[in-house]
């Protein structure tokens, strides 16, 4: 009986031993600062493998560890928000929560995930700014990685085993061995062309209004109002060229419906209207995302309060944007 006993244990032991190791690895490595123990890998490591691999659990996971009262949601697009100018110009501390390919909806998961994160006094919210667009206004426009995420903070071993932590943990070891490789430089004129044939297609080929968002939004507004939170929410530029495409699937009056009703939400401030910044390629590293300087030139009117190109939406003064 002892040796059958004995020998089960020594299964058992040789079976369990790789996870162990497993377990210790992810540990000692901790690609996503996710049990923040860790300083093994440099965080420039982290940040160019994790951060880039899955930007969604590497932001939650973030500002789950460091919490502030000023936080910055949205998709890919606000990604280049100066946050050193942005807390030079306020005298705050503020955190970028983005994802890259965000939704709408995981937008507006990610306000509540934020306030559930701020418990105390310290760092209750206080400023909110979020990044929405036309293109994710659409039923069609919807994921639900947040959930996703929320689980695997509260289950060390979703993280442990999950298929992110598995590839950022190759990659920090490969680019702390061998040397962080270096960016690859695109094509510009290629994949701004694959933007606006490809991408803006299969933003605006198919669409359905999505019933049940403007409700979110307006229950977010309302939370602010009665919670003392500055909500501010930025309508950011896209080049004429991906714009166009909208006009193309005749979209127009359902992009006004869109900025009218945000506009009843609350502040909000529209950079994506024909002004200098849309009709200029020199402005965009591809038709959705704008330059360093022109995401600073953003932020420095909205944080001054001092409109140049950005303009306040009012509900009654909306026109059709024109392709010229």
């Amino acid at each position: 009986m002892k040796k059958d006993v004995h020998k089960i244990l020594k299964r058992l032991l040789l079976f369990s031993t790789p996870f162990i190791i497993w377990i210790f690895l992810v540990i000692t490595i901790d690609p996503f600062n996710y049990f923040n123990i860790s300083k093994l890998i440099e965080q420039k490591v982290k940040d160019r493998s994790s951060k880039k691999l899955n930007s969604l659990m590497y932001n939650c996971i973030s500002f789950k560890n460091n919490p502030v009262q000023n936080v910055i949601i949205g998709d890919s697009r606000i990604r280049k928000f100066p946050i050193t100018l942005i807390q030079n110009l306020s005298g705050e501390e503020y955190f970028s929560l983005y994802s890259n390919a965000a939704k709408l909806n995981e937008i507006i998961d990610l306000f509540w995930y934020a306030d559930k994160t701020c418990l105390s006094e310290e760092t209750k919210l206080k400023n909110v700014l979020i990044g929405l667009n036309f293109n994710l206004y659409n039923k069609y426009s919807y994921a639900d990685r947040v959930h996703d995420v929320k689980e695997i903070l509260n289950n060390p071993f979703l993280y442990i085993f999950n298929a992110s932590t598995l590839e950022t943990i190759y990659l920090s070891l490969k680019y702390t061995l061998f040397g962080i490789d270096p960016e690859i430089i695109k094509d510009k004129n290629f994949f701004w062309k694959h933007t606006v044939d490809k991408v803006a297609t299969d933003h605006y080929a198919r669409y359905i209004y999505p019933d049940g968002i403007l409700e979110r939004l307006k229950e977010i507004s309302y939370y602010c109002d009665e919670n003392s939170i500055n909500l501010k929410i930025i309508i950011v530029p896209h080049h004429q060229d991906f714009h166009d495409k909208l006009i193309e699937y005749g979209l127009e009056e359902e992009e006004i419906r869109f900025k009218r009703e945000i506009s009843e939400i609350g502040r909000v401030i529209d950079f994506d209207y024909p002004n200098e910044i849309t009709r200029n390629p020199n402005a965009f590293g591809d038709p959705l995302h704008t330059t360093e300087s022109i995401s600073a030139q953003m932020i420095k009117e909205i944080f001054s309060d001092s409109l140049i190109i950005g303009r306040y939406l009012h509900k009654d003064s909306f026109k059709i944007r024109s392709i010229d």
